[in-house]
């Protein structure tokens, strides 16, 4: 995740926070399906393990920010 998104995320509250997340998420999905749907080149591959380390790293947060707090 980029560090302005990692600040939009601790700026919000948590449902609308999550809801970013959610938005964030779903483009990078459709991302990597296009991505997938133009072949299999080494660059293309390489673009492919960015989106899933960014989706890694949104997953992470959202569970942050769903974790119960003492």
């Amino acid at each position: 995740m980029t560090r302005q998104l990692e600040d939009t995320i601790d700026a919000l509250e948590t449902n609308d926070a999550i809801r970013v997340l959610d938005a964030v998420d779903g483009t990078l999905d459709a991302l990597r399906r296009d991505a997938l749907n133009l072949g299999e080149t080494p660059e293309i591959k390489e673009i492919v393990r960015r989106i899933d380390a960014y989706k890694g790293h949104l997953e992470r947060q959202r569970s942050v920010l769903l974790a119960p707090t003492p």
